[in-house]
């Protein structure tokens, strides 16, 4: 089997073994209530807070409908909150709480230290080249998906 299959399976499993990784290193530093699914959230809200649902979507890269129920949990985690718009009710902002605020930055320094941990022995060239490559693929794909749906 040629690389080009073999590329899925091992992009599958860097995802999967980051996210296990992450798990562990959030709960030996105490943030067990923040899961991985959370982070990209969390810190998106950290430097710009009340986004709309959409906005927020956008900047993570996730669809509305896997926002909502990621907002729900981080909400049912005291992390967030959905806030009315003032100038559309029908929309709304989604707020970080207190506690949010709160661990966001310990979230940042562990993830921080975390990826230092997993990029060990690669270098900043190899670490650009690796970044570069993803970026182009998930492009491809996404644009792919948009070509498909376009035809009838």
């Amino acid at each position: 089997m040629g690389v080009e299959y073999q590329m899925g399976f091992f992009l599958n499993r860097a995802s999967w073994a980051m996210s296990r990784y992450l798990k562990s290193h959030l709960r030996a530093h105490g943030l067990k209530e923040v899961s991985v699914g959370f982070i990209g959230v969390l810190l998106a809200l950290a430097q710009r807070d009340g986004l709309r649902l959409t906005e927020l979507g956008q900047t993570v890269s996730l669809e509305k409908s896997t926002m909502t129920g990621l907002i729900d949990r981080m909400e049912r985690a005291r992390l967030v909150r959905r806030r009315s718009s003032p100038n559309d009710r029908r929309a709304f902002r989604i707020c970080m709480t207190e506690r949010g605020r709160m661990i966001a930055p310990e979230v940042q320094r562990v993830l921080k230290q975390a990826y230092r941990e997993l990029t060990r022995g690669m270098n900043a060239e190899e670490l650009e080249q690796v970044r570069a490559s993803l970026v182009q693929l998930i492009r491809n794909a996404y644009r792919r998906e948009r070509s498909r749906r376009k035809k009838p």
